[in-house]
């Protein structure tokens, strides 16, 4: 279980990665890619380090944790331009960190959702293989975030 601390760690390194060179470029964003950044970078990170925290604690805990950490990271990604920026990282930090702990809590219970119970032998291995995609899928998004400056 000590490899999800590590997918955790991962994305919030890249996560801060991420918002250091946004911040430094913050003057050259239009109020369209601003907020067009805040719900992409808020919500993708949100959702994936929602997920992962899910896998290590109980889920009312988790929840709680995950929606007021994500609600930051949101703010954070959407005060790099405007006001409406920051409603929208909020709102996106929110809704992907929601989405994440569901997620979490269907892969470690799948008989949440009425799924056979033979799925309960694949708990630890569906645990990797979705802390893999995901961390996958934020350092691709973060990639194409970093893509989008240079064009």
């Amino acid at each position: 279980m000590y490899w999800i601390w590590f997918f955790i760690f991962l994305n919030c390194l890249v996560a801060l990665i991420t918002y250091r060179i946004l911040f430094r470029k913050r003057r050259l964003f239009s109020e369209r890619y601003g907020m067009i950044i805040a719900m992409t970078c808020s919500g993708v990170i949100s959702l994936i380090i929602s997920m992962l925290v899910q896998f290590t604690m109980e889920v009312q805990i988790a929840t709680f944790l995950t929606v007021i950490c994500c609600v930051i990271v949101g703010a954070f990604f959407g005060a790099l331009v405007t006001f409406q920026s920051i409603l929208a990282g909020v709102l996106n930090g929110i809704v992907g960190s929601l989405m994440g702990n569901m997620l979490g809590a269907v892969v470690k219970d799948p008989t949440i959702c009425s799924l056979p119970v033979s799925y309960l032998n694949t708990v630890e291995e569906n645990m990797l293989i979705f802390g893999v995609f995901g961390t996958l899928l934020t350092c691709i998004t973060m990639s194409l975030v970093y893509f989008s400056l240079k064009v």
